[in-house]
């Protein structure tokens, strides 16, 4: 797992998506739009934060 990058990481997070939706599909219950949201929020998240930066030379 060290030869991967962080950010291809962050982008198997999304496949937190596939139980979210599957189970909001069998129940239909609108809680589970809350967790979609945050599997979305912290996807998104962790790819910000592993994104390659600008390096300013002084």
């Amino acid at each position: 797992m060290s030869a991967s990058s962080p950010r291809l990481m962050t982008l198997l997070a999304l496949l937190g998506l596939a139980p979210v939706a599957y189970y909001m599909q069998g129940t239909g219950r609108s809680i589970v739009a809350l967790s979609l949201t945050s599997v979305v929020i912290i996807a998104g998240s962790l790819f910000l934060m592993t994104k390659p930066t600008e390096s300013s030379t002084v």
